[in-house]
């Protein structure tokens, strides 16, 4: 096969991939494995492009979506809606959430990776390191 027919056969299965899955790529299942794929972290410069906002998300409790409003608040509506409050934390490169929940107040931050293609951005929780969720701002109204 020629290399032309390679990239073709590669951007097809890429997309088909991408398709399948929902319209969102695929995330490596760690942080430490997206920084061995070389993926992009943002930094806390570049979230505030999209934090404050909507974003739709689906990760591994399934689809949501989530506004971090620009007072300070959260929101999170799927199957359990949740609420609390968003910050952005520059010494831990990362957004953190204070979330109210039946056991208590979870507080989680996140390391966010730009997808290799698309529009998309993967979240990994840095208390064990592992995805938690793939991520599209809403667009702009």
């Amino acid at each position: 096969m020629s290399c032309a027919r390679h990239a073709i056969f590669i951007a097809l299965f890429a997309a088909t991939s991408v398709l399948a899955q929902g319209g969102f790529p695929q995330a490596p299942v760690n942080l430490k494995e997206a920084e061995a794929q070389g993926l992009q972290r943002l930094s806390v410069e570049e979230l505030k492009a999209f934090i404050p906002g909507i974003h739709e998300t689906r990760g591994t409790t399934g689809k949501s979506t989530r506004a971090f409003k620009p007072e300070g608040s959260y929101e999170r509506k799927a199957f359990k809606d949740f609420n609390g409050t968003w910050r952005l934390d520059e010494g831990k490169n990362a957004y953190c959430l204070e979330v109210n929940k039946k056991k208590g107040l979870d507080k989680l931050c996140f390391a966010v990776f730009r997808a290799p293609v698309g529009n998309d951005y993967f979240d990994y929780d840095l208390e064990n390191g592992f995805y938690s969720h793939t991520w599209t701002p809403a667009k702009a109204e």
